[in-house]
């Protein structure tokens, strides 16, 4: 998973990120989830803080943010639904 913020203004296109991923990172190293946040929270040090990211995992029920799913199908990012994560925890789905 990766979390990411977008430019003030900027609206997530998940064709352009899949083409950009895709283009740039080993299959083995593409992000299967990406969560889009408003802002990451900082330490005092000015480092991520990710425990909160981890335990949150990637469960669209206990997460406000937008979550999407790499579905190579489709070749894009699509929105991650209650019916995906379902799919993916009972290994219907394939990674």
């Amino acid at each position: 998973m990766a979390a990411v913020t977008l430019k003030e203004g900027e609206t997530f296109d998940s064709a352009a990120v899949y083409k950009q991923v895709v283009s740039y990172l080993p299959a083995y190293a593409r992000p299967r989830f990406l969560r889009v946040q408003p802002s990451l929270e900082m330490t005092g040090t000015f480092k991520m803080k990710k425990v909160k990211l981890v335990e949150d995992g990637f469960n669209p029920a206990l997460i406000s943010d937008p979550l999407y799913f790499l579905d190579p199908d489709q070749k894009t990012y699509v929105p991650l639904t209650e019916e995906i994560h379902g799919a993916i925890a009972a290994g219907k789905m394939k990674l």
